[in-house]
């Protein structure tokens, strides 16, 4: 429907090129909040990324919204927020320079970003071993776009969250997933800090639709 391709249309699928599930998992932890919470979650995140993150070797973080990220760098230990780079801190490409240094002089580096790091990014090998997504990247409420479509939707007496809300959401999440597997020799992690994805229906829909990792649920 988003593209304006007819119903009547035919595709065809390619298979992908990686062997997703022996080159890595993605793994959905037990947190103490939702993301309706938001200063509940945030702390969750922060006490997760301390248990889980390598910090001897090459992460991206992503969040949905800049408020999140900022709070969660600020809550982190000096240790830990020592090896990590904040999008905006300086350029995107002197951040992804300083991340590629790190790395190749066998140190470890984490990357926070937003969006623009979800899609676009290379980071091959030891570059990134580990992506995590602080929740589903919904479309922000307010967006004028958004609101359009959805208002024309419903006016047709149709479910503009399960038409537009989840597929969209559901195609950014395959594209931050995307950002470990580069090559084919790459292998590693993806872990999603939202629980939604086993507790909700939509949730369940969207992790069906990623790639075909191995999947642990705790």
């Amino acid at each position: 429907m988003r593209t304006g391709v007819d119903n009547i249309a035919q595709f065809e699928v390619v298979p992908s090129p990686f062997n997703h599930a022996e080159a890595g998992e993605i793994f959905v932890p037990k947190l103490a909040a939702e993301p309706n919470d938001s200063d509940g979650h945030t702390d969750a995140v922060i006490d997760t990324l301390e248990n889980i993150v390598d910090t001897s070797v090459g992460t991206l973080v992503l969040f949905s919204s800049r408020w999140q990220m900022e709070r969660v760098f600020e809550g982190l230990s000096a240790s830990f927020a020592a090896v990590v780079l904040v999008q905006d801190s300086c350029s995107k490409q002197e951040l992804l320079r300083k991340h590629r240094e790190r790395i190749d002089s066998k140190q470890g580096s984490v990357i926070f970003g937003l969006a623009s790091f979800a899609e676009g990014v290379d980071l091959p090998g030891d570059q990134c071993c580990h992506v995590i997504i602080a929740k589903i990247p919904f479309a922000v409420p307010d967006d004028p776009v958004e609101q359009t479509l959805a208002e024309w939707v419903e006016k047709q007496g149709r479910n503009a969250f399960m038409e537009i809300s989840v597929p969209d959401a559901a195609l950014r999440l395959v594209q931050a997933s995307g950002r470990l597997l580069r090559r084919e020799s790459d292998k590693g992690r993806i872990t999603i800090l939202d629980r939604r994805l086993v507790t909700k229906f939509y949730g369940k829909r969207m992790l069906k639709s990623l790639p075909p990792y191995r999947q642990l649920i705790e």
